[in-house]
């Protein structure tokens, strides 16, 4: 019955039909096999708890699967990979060129699993996420990626920070979001239309922010954390990216003394500056704002201890919805 249906009405019946279904009904029809087949092999998501791993051997040994996936997501922790398997890895790696997101959260020594892709090109990959710092294998890897909008690499020690690899200039080119240490942000955002910068480790320094304001593209989205005092620190990306959106800040500075209202209201006063901002944290709390008129789109800030704009229970509210949107940009 199958076969004298067009290859659009079968996929689309495919498309409706669980994975465990698809399986059983592809072993029932040559018609259904090969468009079961570049189903299955689209999304896939490997882990020891999944018990899939087995999946990496068979891309490895057959190419012509590898290039049906569309993104592939790898979590193993340090003791569970064997080399052999990370060489089957980077085999299928290789294979897999019709990718648009890739995530390899694995052992950050493994990098050279990377370095089989210097044949091939990933002119689709849109999101690239890792657990390996920016070396030479990530970055022969990351010059290879052209449409890549999205990045993800683990922190990278201050020693080896010294040696780190140049990328090419004309590599990333369409690079709007960044994930990783301060570090590598600034050998990665400056001369990319970077819009998200989000710093899991690091210190963000003024001088940091001079270089991340390099970026050819407005930022709308920071998230740092830093051992300078706030006030200038602020007031130094007030000046450098006017048209942040949304900003997360966590200090790590040693007051001697307790912040007083002069503080807060010099803070205050620079959130004030930045007039496309629409949500603020500073370690962990999240500063309400309103509007200095009816109809004024100037605002005012004020910390949550004295903000008297929202009730409580609505700060709460409004504190996980800002970090929801934090994440979700």
């Amino acid at each position: 019955m199958f076969h004298h249906l067009p290859i659009e009405l079968l996929d689309g019946i495919c498309q409706l039909v669980q994975p465990t279904d698809l399986v059983a009904l592809a072993r029932t029809s040559s018609a259904i096999y090969p468009v079961a087949q570049r189903l299955l092999y689209r999304h896939l998501a490997i882990s020891p708890a999944s018990h899939n791993l087995g999946v990496v051997v068979t891309l490895a040994r057959k190419p012509e699967l590898a290039q049906h996936v569309r993104t592939f997501a790898l979590r193993l922790d340090c003791l569970t990979g064997f080399t052999s398997f990370y060489r089957l890895l980077a085999v299928a790696l290789s294979n897999m060129t019709g990718l648009t997101s890739l995530d390899l959260f694995v052992d950050p020594s493994t990098s050279w699993v990377l370095q089989n892709t210097h044949r091939s090109t990933y002119p689709r990959l849109l999101h690239f996420g890792c657990s390996f710092p920016l070396d030479s294998h990530v970055a022969h890897f990351l010059n290879k990626t052209q449409a890549l909008l999205e990045l993800e690499l683990d922190e990278i020690s201050e020693s080896d920070s010294l040696h780190m690899p140049s990328l090419d200039i004309e590599s990333l080119p369409q690079l709007s979001q960044f994930v990783g240490s301060s570090h590598t942000a600034k050998a990665i955002v400056p001369g990319r239309p970077v819009q998200s910068i989000q710093l899991h480790s690091g210190d963000l320094s003024e001088t940091d922010v001079v270089t991340l304001a390099e970026s050819t593209a407005d930022v709308v989205i920071l998230g740092a954390t830093t051992s300078s005092l706030p006030v200038p620190l602020l007031e130094s990306l007030a000046l450098r990216m006017p048209h942040l959106v949304y900003l997360r800040v966590t200090t790590t500075y040693n007051f001697s003394e307790a912040p007083d209202v002069t503080f807060y209201e010099h803070i205050g006063a620079t959130l004030a500056s930045l007039s496309d901002l629409e949500g603020f944290e500073l370690s962990g709390m999240h500063w309400g704002s309103s509007p200095k008129a009816i109809n004024d789109e100037a605002r005012v800030w004020q910390q949550p201890l004295v903000s008297d704009i929202v009730a409580p229970e609505d700060a709460a509210l409004d504190s996980e919805f800002y970090s929801e949107l934090f994440l979700a940009y």
